[in-house]
């Protein structure tokens, strides 16, 4: 089970950065049509749940986020600076349901209300989030990418080929679903260790879904929004 960022790396952030306080580094560019001018705009301010010391934690206050904006007249397009353990459009963060979907997958005594009581959400989220996980991506894929990087980064046999949350799905798509999640937190893991460099956070599903964002503003929604986001 992943742990989410230092309680001392979360409470510098929020004590440095916010109204009054201090600001995160400019960017030199936009990153939609590399504009050199971006200018500050303001704030947001989210509630959040992630994964402290191996533990949910909700911080009683609104964490603050700095808002940007592109000076070229042509784009001015704006965004939000996002601390490296925030992913856009979330109160309940990856590393929650990352731990969360790796309890219930792998206790044979698990379920899905008793996950819930012990991460602080619904039974309804982590049987969602266990779903998600499922069709996030092909196991196959995240392997062959791990043995690209370390010849024996990357080893298929190593995906479970059960998992006891099997025999507890009510039919056998949704038991082929729950083993592909935990194919692919697995295959996740495996990439994340098979990295040149070891990566600065932890958890492996975060760090993949942070990595998609940053890379190709590709983002994972556990539920498709009502309307679309700008």
């Amino acid at each position: 089970m992943s742990i989410a960022p230092t309680w001392s790396e979360f409470k510098t952030y929020c004590a440095e950065i916010g109204p009054g306080r201090g600001r995160p580094a400019r960017p030199v560019q936009c990153p939609i049509c590399d504009g050199d001018r971006v200018w500050f705009n303001g704030w947001r301010r989210v509630l959040i749940t992630l994964m402290l010391d191996g533990q949910p934690h909700r911080p009683g206050e609104w964490v603050a986020l700095q808002r940007v904006r592109c000076a070229r007249r042509a784009c001015r397009r704006g965004w939000t600076l996002r601390p490296a353990w925030l992913y856009p459009h979330r109160s309940l963060e990856p590393d929650l349901a990352e731990a969360a979907a790796l309890t219930y997958l792998l206790d044979a005594q698990a379920t899905y209300t008793s996950v819930a009581a012990a991460f602080g959400c619904s039974w309804v989220t982590v049987w969602r989030w266990v779903g998600w996980i499922g069709v996030l991506v092909t196991p196959a894929a995240l392997v062959a990418r791990a043995a690209r990087l370390q010849a024996r980064g990357g080893d298929p046999a190593m995906l479970p080929r059960a998992v006891a949350a099997s025999a507890r799905a009510r039919s056998a798509a949704r038991a082929r679903l729950v083993l592909q999640a935990a194919q692919v937190l697995v295959a996740l893991a495996l990439l994340h260790r098979a990295q040149p460099e070891p990566p600065a956070d932890p958890s492996p599903l975060r760090w993949w879904l942070v990595t998609e964002f940053l890379a190709f503003r590709r983002i994972a929604w556990l539920t498709r929004p009502a309307a679309p986001r700008r």
